[in-house]
């Protein structure tokens, strides 16, 4: 448990998202928000992502959800795991002056499924996220440099592709926990005003909510067709 705001180790917002819940520190190290009310997500992990050229950083903020942890994995979710899997999406950002946010499948998905034939998208998750104009809002308000859905697996240490493909095909078949994870970057520069600082870090908090009771529902349904 961290005790002093002004530990070095914390995010220079960490006062003001403390009303959302308590601080600690992840296994690597990483600011994390455990909520102390209730909420469809388990904790948010903050990441300072240095800029290229520039002293500035941007922040990833990612949200977990955790469906299906290890002690309680089974060989009955590991079906689940595949199915949720072919939902996941992002965000991608048009314009400049005047962005547009679009939702679009994982890019990874395609490359994934010339290894792994069975793994086709499925836009749902997507269509059900593009209705809600209550999400639209809160993403207009961030502006976020990236917003992704995903599902947690063990990192890959490669940084080829096809690579990458070929040793996921094994998690794929054998994953041992189920976990989404939202994940929003966002630079935070000092040019803002107060106000408009503290209402996109509101803002996320609230966007990671409402994705998150989406994903929950989802695969609660999927979980009751299997």
């Amino acid at each position: 448990m961290i005790d002093s705001y002004s530990d070095m180790l914390l995010v220079p917002f960490a006062k003001y998202l403390a009303k959302y819940g308590e601080w600690k520190l992840s296994n690597l190290g990483t600011s994390m928000l455990i909520p102390t009310e209730k909420y469809h997500f388990d904790s948010i992990v903050f990441i300072p992502r240095r800029l290229s050229f520039s002293v500035d950083k941007s922040w990833q903020f990612i949200a977990s959800v955790n469906i299906k942890e290890k002690n309680q994995f089974s060989k009955e979710h590991v079906r689940l795991f595949q199915l949720l899997k072919r939902f996941e999406c992002e965000v991608s950002v048009k314009g400049f002056f005047k962005k547009k946010f679009y939702l679009m499948p994982n890019p990874l998905l395609k490359h994934l499924q010339e290894e792994i034939p069975d793994l086709i998208y499925d836009d749902h998750l997507v269509h059900l996220l593009e209705q809600d104009e209550s999400l639209k809002r809160l993403i207009s308000i961030i502006t976020p440099e990236s917003l992704s859905i995903t599902l947690y697996s063990e990192p890959i240490n490669t940084k080829n592709l096809k690579e990458y493909c070929t040793q996921f095909r094994e998690i794929y078949q054998n994953p041992n926990e189920l976990i989404w994870n939202i994940k929003i970057e966002k630079f935070l520069g000092y040019i803002i005003s107060k106000g408009k600082y503290n209402r996109i870090l509101d803002s996320i908090i609230e966007a990671f909510e409402n994705i998150s009771l989406h994903l929950t529902n989802l695969t609660a349904r999927i979980e009751r067709e299997m």
